[in-house]
């Protein structure tokens, strides 16, 4: 007997669906596309244990008789297309007949149908494999797809899914690439029974946005349109400020379809080129429309992917849109300060000469209050000092270079814990076994002169010559040693928030909570679920509490999460996350420093691991000796 052999229907159909049936957000998807190809004004979506027990697509569009509701669960059948030359022109969501007879294959189906021009409906089921006859039904006009214990049939398939958050968080995300290309149908999602997303059919794309990703981000975004050559390119991108730390903030629309295309993610890369940070990612959400002959989206099983008849054309477009839209519009970053008055910048700023002058490698710091304000150090301070400190590093945005003066060195403005201790004084770790670095190992020398220049670098007199240090680098450096340190020790200390603040983030960024939730504790923060779209902030660490915009840096740290999932290299997680921590709370260029600041930053450097590069790799300090100086002026 031979070793080849046909398939049978029912396992066709289940090899079908492992190509486009992945999840319940797999399921939501091709039935809602269908919604729309029949001409839906309003679709509702109702889902029970994150899509296991039911996921139920109702719509009001034009509905089926008996005969197309028979035909059109079987394998590739479809309204859609009917000939070779309607494949190279598609102009619906669906078209390969696949959706409805995969899903049956894999759980249990059943659809109820009625035509608008018809009196009665008509339901069927189908439940491994085998199809009922239609019979007729009370139903509205339209159709109602329900689909429930998704992978019953294949219980292997069943086994990987998520938790009913971590599933209903990509079926929103489904629904958001979907509602925000048809912004002119309005849809209801459900779970539980209880409503998560009620969108109302609107012309403006900039509100639907608003629904899914809040409305502080779609009121800064900038609209852009272009046409010329058959491509109309129109979208709405977020200045360069607003960059996040995902590539997941790229939104494409080709003809009202979400694609993903390395041609136009290559274009919108180059347009915010020198904008923003490389390793951050821009948002942008680009709606092309193109002659459907021009371009092939019968390229992959899922539809995401598309080839274009001329794709550097294409290219040339959404580049072109979004630099003229750049060169037109005002990118200068707006400063927001949830405090904006002297005595909270004084607060910081005394803050940072305590982190510096205060905190000593392993040994924990006293404050006066909860948070990164300690003692205040105004005191230690003449009044000219403290009025002119007042523009703390971490909010002014301009002002003058700091110089050491010949004043500042004759009041010895050393910190109190850069003193040595009284001879024959033992430092409490010493007594305990433990030997520690004091700033006055650091200091046996003289304070060097150091002046700052363009608010960004310290250029300083060393013995054999000048030092040059960029001030983000090695505060970066500082910081990132400080908290390894501590997570190595235990977790980072944190402070509960009175009012937890509310962070909006896609729903697909929920599972992070989960996956990740001991990491998150060893970091001192606290996360819960806020909504279908939303964490609230509970507790955050101390050291960071006021030197980071919160809401910001759990976006990213989200995003960050999301972007690595489950990855078991958690110690190169940890690395990741210290990193990101520390270059948000260090010091930036274009921040000015007091006298007192730039010492402190300098004599942290000889204490401070690695202090040579920053946690990225770039260098913290570049050395010019004597000789190279005189060999430069030709004095050698």
């Amino acid at each position: 007997m031979g070793q080849i052999r046909v398939l049978s229907g029912t396992l066709i159909s289940r090899i079908a669906a492992g190509e486009c049936i992945e999840r319940p957000a797999s399921v939501v998807k091709e039935l809602v596309e269908n919604a729309l190809d029949a001409g839906a004004g309003r679709v509702e979506i109702t889902i029970l244990d994150g899509g296991r027990g039911l996921i139920q697509v109702a719509d009001d569009g034009r509905g089926m008789d008996a005969d197309d509701l028979a035909l059109s669960v079987r394998q590739h059948a479809t309204s859609k297309i009917r000939d070779d030359e309607d494949l190279f022109n598609i102009q619906t969501m669906g078209f390969r007949g696949e959706a409805l007879a995969s899903i049956g294959a894999v759980a249990r189906l059943k659809i109820s149908s009625r035509r608008q021009d018809e009196d009665v409906g008509h339901e069927l089921q189908v439940e491994g494999g085998e199809v009922s006859e239609p019979k007729p039904c009370a139903a509205p006009p339209g159709t109602t797809v329900a689909a429930r214990d998704l992978f019953y049939a294949v219980p292997a398939r069943r086994k990987f899914l998520r938790t009913n958050q971590t599933e209903m968080g990509h079926i929103t995300e489904q629904l958001a690439r979907i509602a925000l290309a048809h912004p002119e149908v309005a849809f209801t999602l459900k779970h539980q029974n209880r409503v998560t997303h009620r969108l109302e059919a609107a012309d403006d794309r900039r509100q639907r946005i608003a629904d899914f990703y809040g409305a502080e981000l779609a009121e800064v975004l900038l609209p852009i349109r272009r046409e010329g050559g058959g491509v109309l390119i129109e979208g709405l991108v977020a200045p360069p400020a607003e960059s996040r730390g995902s590539s997941k903030w790229e939104y494409v629309f080709l003809n009202g379809r979400y694609v993903r295309d390395r041609f136009v993610s290559h274009a919108v890369k180059e347009a915010y080129r020198s904008l923003i940070d490389s390793a951050r990612y821009p948002v942008v959400f680009l709606f092309i429309t193109i002659d459907p002959a021009a371009v092939d989206v019968n390229v992959h099983p899922t539809k995401i992917e598309v080839r274009w008849q001329d794709s550097n054309y294409v290219h040339g477009q959404v580049l072109a849109a979004l630099r003229e839209k750049f060169l037109g519009s005002n990118l200068d970053h707006a400063l927001k300060t949830t405090h904006d008055n002297d005595a909270y910048r004084e607060r910081v700023r005394d803050a940072m000469v305590d982190f510096f002058t205060n905190a000593r490698p392993g040994e924990p710091r006293n404050r006066g209050i909860e948070g990164p304000i300690g003692p205040r150090a105004a005191e230690a301070t003449t009044q000219s000092e403290t009025a002119f400190a007042r523009q703390s590093p971490l909010t002014a945005t301009q002002g003058a270079a700091s110089v050491m003066s010949s004043a500042a060195a004759e009041q010895h403005l050393t910190p109190p814990s850069t003193q040595a201790p009284p001879a024959g004084t033992k430092h409490p770790a010493a007594e305990a076994g433990t030997e520690l670095p004091t700033w006055a190992d650091s200091a046996a020398t003289p304070a060097a002169r150091a002046i700052q220049i363009h608010n960004a670098y310290l250029v300083v007199e060393t013995g054999e010559g000048l030092m040059i240090v960029d001030q983000h680098a090695l505060h970066e450096r500082i910081l990132y040693e400080e908290l390894r340190r501590r997570v190595t020790e235990s977790k980072l200390e944190a402070q509960r928030l009175l009012l937890p603040e509310v962070v909006q983030v896609p729903a697909d960024r929920l599972e992070a909570l989960e996956t990740h939730a001991d990491l998150l504790a060893r970091l001192g923060i606290e996360l819960t679920p806020a909504g279908p779209h939303s964490v609230a902030l509970q507790a955050f660490p101390t050291l960071l509490l006021e030197r980071v915009e919160q809401g910001r840096f759990v976006r990213d740290l989200l995003d960050l999460l999301a972007e690595q999932g489950t990855r078991p290299d958690a110690e190169a997680l940890v690395h990741d996350i210290l990193d990101m921590m520390a270059c948000k709370a260090a010091v930036k260029a274009g921040d000015p420093l007091t006298d007192q600041e730039i010492e402190a930053l300098l004599q942290r450097r000889e204490l401070a691991e690695r202090s040579s590069h920053c946690p990225h790799g770039r260098p913290t300090t570049l050395r010019l000796s004597l000789k190279d100086l005189e060999r430069q002026f030709h004095r050698r």
